[in-house]
């Protein structure tokens, strides 16, 4: 087994050049109830009395992050919150209701670590996110495919450019603020065509 990467490239910096780093592809997501049936193979419980105990955990841990404590589960690692609140030169510029819960992080213990150490990667054969167009580039492949077809789904656009799901909706969007594209379709299964002036529609 092997875990897959790909390189994608890192924020335009001023300080730095433009450069790639690598990241996981990930292959799926592990719910409670594979988790609950694997741990169940590998002890003396019930799947059952597993996916309980998993569940509970969030509310028991929740609890006590709310009292400042972190969590150590032995053999994984400690989870801890963390805050976020506006920049300021001393703390007398700032009020307890400013300061809010930013998230929850984690730390590995030195266990797990060891674990992990031996992972095998492999890059992807084909690529699994978003392929990057100019926008004059986007926009030509755009008017070519509303000379063929009259409207244009998600789906649609996602095959066009190459994109992921989400890039194929953040950019749609944008386009619909652009004035470029207007919907055609329902709210909940979105179709669009092109606006005036735009792809070849008069």
């Amino acid at each position: 087994m092997a875990a897959y990467y790909d390189f994608y490239q890192n924020p335009p910096s001023a300080k730095r050049k433009e450069s790639l780093h690598a990241r996981v592809i990930t292959s799926g997501t592990v719910d409670t109830n594979y988790l609950a049936q694997e741990i169940q193979e590998q002890s003396t419980l019930s799947t059952a009395d597993v996916k309980g105990v998993l569940t509970a955990l969030g509310e028991v841990a929740a609890r006590h992050f709310k009292n400042g404590e972190r969590i150590h589960i032995e053999g994984f690692g400690f989870f801890q919150i963390t805050l976020s609140c506006p920049a300021v030169k001393t703390p007398k510029e700032i009020r307890a209701e400013s300061v809010r819960f930013k998230s929850v992080v984690f730390r590995p213990e030195s266990a797990l670590l060891k674990l992990l150490g031996n992972i095998r990667f492999e890059r992807v054969s084909e690529k699994r996110h978003s392929t990057n167009h100019s926008g004059e580039e986007i926009d030509n492949r755009l008017t070519h495919y509303f000379s063929l077809h009259p409207t244009l789904t998600r789906e649609d656009y996602q095959r066009l450019g190459g994109y992921t799901k989400t890039t194929a909706n953040r950019r749609l969007k944008q386009l619909l603020a652009e004035g470029k594209l207007q919907k055609a379709g329902f709210h909940h299964f979105p179709v669009y065509e092109p606006a005036k002036g735009f792809y070849g529609r008069e």
